[in-house]
């Protein structure tokens, strides 16, 4: 009697194990599917990103040249200058100014201020 209950229970157990690996591989399935939907979407997003930063990237680089040209022309110039010849703010002015310089191609004229200066090295 109690080998056919050991039986039973075996049979029972077995059966609900099956049933449960059966379920967990269903979620699992889904859970990838999911995954690979996620990762394809960022996939896609970055792909945007990356060519936003392509064109940002040249953006600058023109308007870098472009400060270097007046630089050439004028022999020197500022940040106010550099605003108003690339239509952009005095800040994003000087940031361009300040690359131009830890890249050896210009220098500061004086030391703080409006008063700043910058001529090609």
């Amino acid at each position: 009697m109690i080998f056919v209950i050991f039986i039973i229970g075996v049979g029972v157990g077995a059966g609900l194990v099956w049933v449960w690996f059966r379920v967990n591989r269903k979620e699992g399935r889904e859970e990838i599917e999911r995954l690979k939907n996620e990762l394809e979407k960022e996939r896609q997003e970055f792909a945007g990103l990356a060519e936003y930063n392509k064109k940002s990237a040249e953006i600058k680089e023109v308007r870098k040249q472009k400060i270097l040209s007046e630089l050439k022309e004028k022999g020197k110039t500022d940040a106010g200058k550099v605003a108003d010849l690339l239509d952009v703010s005095r800040y994003t002015a000087f940031r361009y100014l300040e690359e131009l310089e830890k890249q050896g191609q210009i220098e500061q004229i004086g030391a703080v201020g409006r008063g700043v200066g910058y001529k090609l090295k």
